[in-house]
């Protein structure tokens, strides 16, 4: 069997939260209950792999579960965790994972310096590489049209994903490989929130709304975890010593008979956790049971006060959102609020009022700059218009694309960004980076 160390590139969002890669954790636990010897390399935390590590095999992520709803679109920082990794284990075979090859698999190998993808959902995909180069394949996209002892160097047409191993199938997260007590989120203490010893648990995957600009590691069916297992990942976490958990589902709620279930089974267990959801489903939901269940904080996708005009296939409306927001704080749960800076056709943009709005919107709110990436149907509508009438073919075109979008953009985006980072309700503002 293959010995494989997993790696965690550093990156720019070090300095508020370190959050648990808990996709690269999914396929360490797998990997090892395959037979495999795995270690796992955090460069966010750890300035060498585990004493002792030896690898065949390298998986670097390009961006882990957290990051890869919004991923980056400079290489830039996996680039160097790649270099690193090969480095210390100059015999060992080279594979790319994350949102970047899957949509992108030549120019993402070609850039990162490695000599294979995979395709798919991250941890399915570094599970399917590693068969496949196990059974012979020397493909340099590895993907669902892979065969276990494919010859191919080349694939030619798109590539298939690799198949998503059920959920119900999964070993448990290899939580014991990571150094647990130090990840960090934003947890609430006396009602505010600030940076503190944080878990992981995504109960289900996918997004039925169909938002143009949003990217979805995960597709757009819903699949949820048995709620059994749900359960045993909080508590795996706690005896790791986390108390606090973030919900990465990106609706929850949505399943009212799952979402219940796993609150009646939270409730007394002394978890405290924040999620993410729509305003729509808080509005339709008893929030008072989530916050039975240990909710303390929720977050929810608001984008702008006008989204619901700006064709992104967002109808959400600004009165929709306060209420959301009124009826969170009514239950206490404290309220976040996800602002996206650059819509197009965002009147409260353009016409800057956007700022004024979340001054006075009564949630904390973070900020996203908007990114034009691969895997979004506003990048397949817009991209060609920034580059010449032709699909990019690189990183660094798609770069050039945002750059572009950006500067024709009929607003100063980045002096609304300056200005909504002075706010007092900013997020930014209410917790210390972290050292």
């Amino acid at each position: 069997m293959s010995r494989i160390c997993l790696v965690i590139p550093s990156n720019k969002f070090d300095q508020y939260f370190i959050q648990v890669p808990l996709d690269v954790l999914m396929a360490a636990g797998q990997l090892r209950a395959e037979g495999h010897e795995v270690a796992l390399w955090d460069q966010r935390l750890q300035d060498a792999p585990p004493g002792g590590s030896e690898a065949d095999i390298l998986i670097v992520s390009s961006a882990i579960a957290d990051r890869a709803q919004c991923y980056p679109l400079d290489l830039g920082p996996v680039k160097a965790a790649v270099d690193r990794a090969k480095a210390r284990f100059p015999g060992a075979r080279t594979v790319a994972i994350g949102p970047h090859g899957t949509h992108l698999p030549e120019a993402t190998r070609l850039d990162l310096g490695v000599e294979h993808v995979a395709i798919g959902e991250a941890d399915s995909a570094a599970v399917g590489a590693v068969r496949s180069l196990a059974a012979g394949a020397t493909a340099t996209v590895l993907s669902g049209d892979v065969a276990p002892a494919s010859p191919l160097s080349i694939i030619g047409a798109r590539p298939k994903p690799y198949p998503n191993i059920p959920l119900e199938e999964f070993a448990l997260p290899a939580y014991d490989l990571a150094p647990m007590a130090d990840y960090t989120a934003e947890v609430i203490v006396d009602g505010l929130p600030q940076p503190g010893p944080c878990g992981m648990v995504l109960a289900a995957r996918g997004c039925t709304y169909g938002c143009t600009f949003c990217h979805l590691p995960f597709g757009n069916r819903m699949r949820t975890q048995p709620v059994d297992r749900v359960i045993a990942e909080v508590e795996a976490q706690q005896a790791a010593g986390l108390e606090f958990q973030f919900f990465l589902d990106y609706v929850f709620g949505i399943n009212k008979t799952f979402y219940n279930d796993i609150c009646r089974r939270l409730r007394g267990q002394g978890v405290g956790w924040v999620g993410q959801t729509r305003a729509e489903i808080v509005l339709k939901s008893d929030v008072t049971e989530w916050a039975k269940a240990g909710c303390q904080g929720m977050w929810l996708g608001a984008e702008s006060p006008a989204v619901a005009t700006t064709g992104v296939h967002k109808r959400v409306t600004e009165q929709q959102i306060r209420d959301a927001v009124l009826k969170l704080k009514d239950a206490g749960i404290v309220p976040f609020a996800f602002i996206l800076l650059g819509l197009p056709d965002d009147d409260a943009c353009m016409a800057d009022w956007l700022v004024d709005w979340a001054s006075e919107i009564p949630a904390w709110f973070g900020i996203n700059q908007l990114f034009l990436r691969p895997g979004t149907s506003l990048y397949d509508q817009l991209a060609p218009r920034y580059n010449d009438g032709a699909a990019p073919g690189s990183w660094q075109e798609i770069q050039a694309v945002t750059r572009r979008y950006r500067e024709a953009y009929p607003a100063d985006l980045d002096g609304q960004e300056r200005r909504l980072t002075s706010l007092s309700n900013y997020l930014g503002n209410a917790i210390v980076p972290v050292a």
